[in-house]
């Protein structure tokens, strides 16, 4: 017996359902229970050949990779956050609403009347610039100047609007560490650490930082910064406002960022000469590059490698998924026979719960 067209049979798995319950999960997990309700009556309403069936079937082979939830999300997110529908806004706490038990329902009402912002929110790529992760950022400019770094250039790729760039002109800091601007708007305080970061007292200044990534948002650009803020969960209003701060700080502090593949931009940096030490940085990037950028992005580092020296090393650090939670490692090139490996910590994806680690492997 043959399915319906454009709908899976009852013996094959629609990856569109898993999506839409896997994304539920996380939400729930991640302490969004608005989008966990939302995403959860979605799956129902998709189950049942509802609108969220007629706009989302067959969108995506890979839907959790693409994080199409989430993209249909952010789009009815994005109309919101324009005031461009003030009655969905009252379930908005983003825009001083407070989620009723009716919220996804009327969600999926009004999917209907905005189905050209919905279509463009599809095709856009979701980009969260996730500023909590900056606390790693801090960390690691610390720990450097145990190999007589005071000075360092700072090459991210993967870095979306640049935000964490600016992460010298943020605050952080647990017991008698101190790291960043304590002056800064955007604060790190010891809640965010599970024990406290054994690294050196004093920081490395940054002299030169700039970024890469396929597709560059430009906060300066209201569209763009509304379309950032769109992807953030409305119930989080922490994490909001975290990165309205980080925003209205690169409004000042404009981060210069490339539009270019990862391998190929750090090729070029890494060409230049280099007059100081160097970070290399990504997080929760990797598995977004494919296998040949992969390939090419170490080989290019480990060229770079060879002809770092003790004054001028190079350091490749990276926050990547490690299950629950993400875990920092650092490999030092400096003028020795091989280079150093480093595992550094375990930290939420998020940047919260620090845990040091601290260890040379």
């Amino acid at each position: 017996m043959s399915s319906l067209p454009g709908s899976p049979s009852l013996f094959e798995v629609d990856p569109m359902k898993e999506a839409l319950q896997a994304q539920a999960k996380v939400c729930g997990s991640l302490g969004s229970p608005m989008y966990q309700a939302l995403f959860t009556e979605l799956l129902e309403d998709y189950e049942m050949g509802g609108r969220t069936f007629a706009i989302l079937a067959g969108r995506s082979g890979k839907p959790i990779h693409d994080a199409t939830p989430l993209r249909l999300a952010g789009a009815i997110h994005r109309v919101v956050l324009r005031g461009n529908e003030p009655r969905l806004a009252r379930h908005y706490p983003s825009v001083g609403g407070k989620p009723g038990e009716d919220f996804p329902s009327d969600f999926i009402a009004y999917m209907r009347d905005h189905l050209d912002e919905i279509e463009l929110g599809l095709n856009s790529q979701v980009q969260t610039n996730e500023v909590g992760r900056s606390v790693v950022h801090l960390v690691l400019s610390h720990w450097v100047t145990q190999f007589g770094v005071a000075e360092l250039d700072w090459l991210e790729v993967g870095a979306s609007a640049g935000l964490n760039l600016n992460f010298d002109r943020f605050y952080a800091c647990f017991k008698q560490l101190r790291m960043g601007d304590p002056q800064s708007t955007l604060r790190f305080m010891g809640d965010w650490f599970a024990d406290e970061p054994l690294v050196p007292r004093v920081g490395a200044r940054i002299v030169q930082r700039k970024g890469a990534d396929l597709h560059p948002i430009d906060v300066t650009n209201e569209d763009e910064e509304i379309r950032l803020l769109s992807f953030v969960w409305p119930d989080q209003k922490e994490r909001l406002h975290r990165l309205r701060s980080a925003i209205e700080i690169a409004q000042k502090h404009k981060p210069l960022i490339e539009r270019e593949s990862a391998d190929t931009w750090i090729e070029r940096q890494l060409s230049r000469e280099r007059d100081r030490a160097t970070m290399v940085f990504h997080s929760i990037t990797w598995q977004y590059l494919g296998d040949s950028v992969q390939k090419r992005f170490v080989t290019a580092l480990n060229n770079a490698g060879e002809a770092a020296t003790s004054d001028r090393p190079l350091i490749w650090a990276r926050m990547e998924p490690a299950g629950p939670v993400a875990d920092v490692r650092a490999t030092v090139w400096n003028g020795e026979d091989t280079p150093l490996q480093f595992r550094l910590c375990e930290v939420s994806y998020h940047g919260q719960n620090m845990k040091w680690i601290g260890e040379q492997i």
